[in-house]
């Protein structure tokens, strides 16, 4: 089924990505051949546009492929019988997701103090723009804290809500969110940085955010350890 045919509400949703839709169609053919991909990647549309019927309205948001993307991904996992292993698949979600940041990392690099200072004016920016945003999307993301140790190159944010994290516990599917939420983690180490994250918004009240470049001393303090439901988090090492 074509993108503009999918039936969905225009005026409050928007579509997936082309990037998502190609990283769909990767996991569909690790597992099936071309005709059964083909026969449910329209049963994985449909899903999709069924999630979106209750889906509170944000498809004006500026950065809606951190919000659709990931409901595609829910489609596919609840839709397609055979699934390869969450080991093998996610370096694809991050391609699919987060790619950039290893073109990027060969330019940048947080241990620099221009390139770290410049990170926390783009975090800043984010910041500022969800703020805006949740005030006319509600069901958008809700910002925590922001703020920028500029002597220590440090920065650090949070979420309060995500709605990746609200879609999962409102379809009970916390043990797929990880997938995405790891991406986090691989992106900063392509930019030569360390996420130190000790909760999400389904494990936690907040998803908190501690970037630093990875030959910051607070890096070695930390271990990243891996929960239930494949989660990455950020354990602090006993002494």
């Amino acid at each position: 089924m074509k993108e503009k045919d999918l039936p969905f509400d225009r005026s409050k949703h928007a579509v997936y990505t082309k990037s998502a839709k190609k990283c769909v169609y990767r996991l569909l053919r690790k597992c099936y051949g071309k005709i059964e991909t083909e026969q449910l990647w329209e049963k994985i549309q449909l899903k999709y546009c069924e999630y979106l019927r209750d889906e509170p309205a944000m498809g004006g948001c500026k950065l809606t492929v951190s919000i659709y993307d990931p409901i595609l991904i829910f489609a596919w996992h609840e839709t397609a019988p055979l699934k390869p292993d969450r080991e093998e698949i996610q370096q694809e979600i991050y391609d699919c997701f987060m790619g950039t940041f290893t073109k990027l990392g060969k330019v940048f690099n947080l241990n620099r103090r221009t390139d770290n200072r410049l990170a926390a004016k783009i975090f800043k920016a984010a910041n500022d723009l969800r703020e805006e945003e949740i005030k006319k999307y509600p069901g958008s993301f809700r910002m925590g804290s922001c703020d920028y140790d500029r002597e220590n190159g440090i920065i650090r944010y949070s979420f309060t809500q995500c709605p990746n994290a609200e879609f999962a516990k409102r379809h009970h599917l916390e043990h797929v969110l990880p997938l995405m939420c790891n991406c986090d983690h691989m992106a900063m180490a392509k930019l030569h940085a360390a996420l130190i994250r000790e909760g999400t918004c389904v494990t936690s009240d907040c998803c908190d955010y501690c970037i630093i470049g990875d030959q910051n001393e607070l890096a070695s303090e930390y271990t990243l350890a891996e929960d239930e439901n494949g989660l990455w988090l950020s354990v602090k090492k006993e002494n």
